[in-house]
């Protein structure tokens, strides 16, 4: 028995963790080619999010009703060409914005639209009457439109109080009514939209008719309005004129004017020779004062002599004022000669001095003589007013019937002028009125369009692919973000600090996949397992761990599955292999082999019922041995920690090379930790991109607080087309190509 003892080992004797070279491993930065790669793994998903959305949009658009859109062209009447200042240039530009401003409101305006619905009998259109309109539950447009809303006029425009249409019809008109200048033009671009490509270029087209028709008839009543009351006018002016003609005759008859002079007209010629004397003495007088005003205040001034002879225009001053000048020269000739005191000298001062009176003097007596003709001046000019005073006093009661005969005369001359202007005004209205042309004129009219103006069906499917491709992009990414399973062994060497030992791929069509490692050797997953079983014995090279427990985080990550088939490897290389089920709750081994249950097993010899020889199966396939269990105790933990279960261990470790315990999951319960002090090394099985990481985690530390010695983890049932985007895959040996495969399958 002593043989069969089992040596128990004390927590500080059991074997230390292996630091891995992977422990400082640096978290890896941001790679371009991650996101080629999330694009190539999910790119079903990204182009199954396109499909979707593009299916959608393409159902919506083609449930949109088209609307077309069809426009004419309106050229507003321009000024006539005139050569102006900048100012008036400036200011006639602002007049023509203005003017064409208006126009557009004209064109926007209810009138016309309710005169171009009356005409076109839109009432009962149901594109314009929302009432008549049948919405369609395949119309998805119709879902979001509501009939029962009360339309409101257009912004800055009051609703007209007398509408034989309803503002609902208006409205809508309205909205489907565009008008805007071309550019800095006079041309006004008018639009319309319908659903009825014909209709649109109809009302366009009735609009724009309309429009030149209100001018015309806005003309026309304009000159009409002018004729009408030309036409009064003349009539009072025909009647003034011919009151003032019959006024005129009628004088003359009574004053015996018939010659249309009178008889003063001896008195009229003397009178207008007096006023011609009269003219010519008043003028004589004003300039004589005002030479006379001149003169003196020059001369009070103390002004130059030159200055004052320039007015008077003397002779004799003109002489001495030469003599001055001689005298001046003569004294600056001989100054350089002789000096101040020189008898020459002092002679010719005073002769200069003399001739300074002289001056002087000759001034004095021009004034005189200026003053004198100013009185003389005055008093003829009295004589000649008092005898035109006598004249008129004559002449007036005899001028009296003339000048009243000329007032009359030009009364009548003035009210006859009148009359001719407003008469050819009144003939030129009346012709204007009769040819009216239109301000506005058509230059383009609109035609039927070929293609609707919306829905833009390319343009809203681009949108729709780019809008689609971003989404599908979008989801890929949150998936690939959300995704918390391991993937590739960097991230299980980064994150667990433990190797990788193999990544098992997933054979989805098989339910026995363990059967593989016989049936196909060369395949990817016999090579996966074979990287696991090469890993397990180079983990130390001089002591190769014969007890070895598989384990997991939870269940249903493939872990029988894994042990099976390491098993059968290991007994295929030559090797005594046993296989234990260590899950007693929910054994699973047995069903690998044979769908049978057995009629006993580990529990039977755990318990002393039976010999290990009587539990102890054979693989049909492999050399591998198995001990199955047949019925699930009521204290599987009181039985892995026995110590029979210790002695049976040892036991098999002196008659088989390895020794392979399938163990329960780790988080669910507790018995894998109680195997941990039986095991050489633990496998820890994950599933590929399915367990959470947490999950894992937690597993990991567990075994770890009660010094499990940890070979490595298996990446289990990996799909290797994603995997060889993640990481390096079988494809790079070759296991991806067409030799390989036939081999392998």
């Amino acid at each position: 028995m002593n043989a069969f003892r089992l040596r128990e080992f004390e927590p500080e004797q059991l074997p230390a963790q292996p630091k891995h070279v992977f422990e400082d491993a640096p978290e890896p930065e941001f790679d371009i080619r991650s996101i080629f790669r999330v694009l190539l793994v999910r790119a079903w998903t990204i182009l199954g999010v396109i499909a979707v959305c593009m299916t959608i949009a393409l159902i919506v658009v083609l449930q949109i009703t088209p609307v077309y859109n069809s426009s004419t062209l309106i050229m507003v009447g321009q000024r006539e060409n005139k050569v102006l200042d900048a100012e008036s240039v400036v200011t006639g530009l602002q007049a023509d914005t203005s003017t064409i401003e208006n126009q557009i409101q004209v064109l926007r305006s209810w009138s016309l639209a309710e005169r171009v619905i009356l005409k076109h009998n839109l009432t009962h259109d149901p594109e314009f009457n929302k009432a008549l309109s049948k919405r369609s539950v395949y119309n998805i447009m119709s879902w979001f439109s509501s009939s029962a809303s009360a339309p409101q006029p257009p912004p800055g425009k009051a609703a007209p109080t007398t509408l034989t249409v309803k503002p609902a019809v208006l409205n809508v008109f309205a909205s489907k009514l565009s008008v805007a200048t071309q550019g800095r033009s006079s041309v006004i671009k008018v639009s319309f939209e319908s659903s009825d490509r014909e209709k649109a270029a109809r009302i366009a087209n009735a609009v724009a008719e309309q429009y030149t028709l209100d001018q015309l008839d806005t003309k026309f009543d304009a000159a009409k309005r002018t004729t009408d009351w030309l036409n009064g006018r003349l009539g009072q002016l025909a009647e003034k004129v011919r009151l003032s003609e019959n006024a005129v005759e009628q004088y003359k008859a009574d004053n015996d004017l018939t010659d249309g002079k009178g008889g003063n007209s001896l008195a009229n010629e003397q009178m207008s020779e007096l006023n011609g004397q009269i003219v010519i003495a008043r003028s004589g007088l004003a300039e004589a004062e005002a030479k006379y005003r001149q003169v003196n205040t020059l001369f009070k001034q103390g002004s130059n002599v030159d200055s004052i002879a320039a007015v008077i225009n003397s002779s004799l001053i003109s002489a001495l004022r030469t003599q001055q000048a001689d005298l001046v020269r003569k004294e600056a000739e001989l100054s350089t000669k002789y000096g101040a005191r020189h008898p020459q000298m002092v002679a010719l001062q005073d002769e200069k001095k003399n001739l300074d009176i002289k001056v002087e003097e000759e001034v004095k007596r021009i004034i005189r003589n200026l003053s004198n003709e100013v009185s003389v001046a005055r008093a003829r000019m009295k004589s000649l007013e008092e005898s035109m005073h006598e004249f008129q006093g004559t002449a007036n009661t005899q001028g009296q019937a003339s000048v009243k005969l000329r007032e009359l005369e030009r009364d009548a001359q003035a009210n006859r002028t009148l009359y001719e202007t407003f008469q050819s005004r009144f003939k030129a209205s009346e012709d204007k009125g009769q040819i009216q042309t239109a301000d506005a004129r058509v230059i383009q009219k609109a035609a039927v369009p070929n293609e609707p103006s919306f829905p833009n069906r390319p343009m809203l499917m681009g949108v729709s692919l780019m809008g689609s491709a971003f989404l599908g992009l979008l989801i890929a990414f949150v998936l690939e973000r959300m995704d918390n399973g391991f993937r590739t062994g960097a991230e299980v060497e980064r994150t667990l600090r433990l190797a990788n030992l193999s990544v098992v791929p997933m054979l989805p069509r098989e339910k026995h996949v363990a059967d593989r490692i016989v049936q196909k050797p060369l395949s990817a997953f016999s090579e996966s397992i074979r990287s696991l079983y090469s890993a397990l014995q180079l983990s130390n090279v001089d002591r190769p761990p014969k007890v070895i427990v598989v384990t997991s985080s939870v269940p249903n990550e493939g872990k029988t599955s894994i042990a099976v088939s390491l098993g059968r490897l290991a007994a295929k290389s030559g090797q005594r292999v046993i296989l234990i089920d260590g899950d007693l709750r929910h054994p699973s081994v047995g069903l690998q082999f044979s769908p049978r249950a057995p009629e006993a097993g580990l529990v039977e010899v755990l318990a002393g019922r039976r010999d290990l020889v009587h539990v102890l199966h054979r693989d049909p396939i492999s050399p591998l041995e198995f001990v199955p269990v047949a019925t699930p105790p009521a204290n599987p933990a009181d039985l892995l920690a026995s110590q029979s279960m210790k002695r049976l261990v040892e036991v098999l470790r002196q008659h088989y090379d390895m020794i392979i315990i399938d163990a329960a999951p780790v988080l669910p319960i507790s018995d894998t930790r109680l195997l941990v002090r039986l095991a050489d090394k633990m496998v820890y099985v994950v599933k590929w991109d399915s367990t959470p990481r947490e999950a894992v985690m937690s597993g990991v530390k567990m075994l770890r607080d009660v010094n499990a010695d940890i070979a490595g983890v298996v990446l289990n049932q990996a799909d290797m087309r994603r995997h060889a985007l993640y990481g390096y895959g079988y494809t790079s040996y070759g296991y991806g190509n067409k030799y390989t495969r036939y081999y392998a399958d």
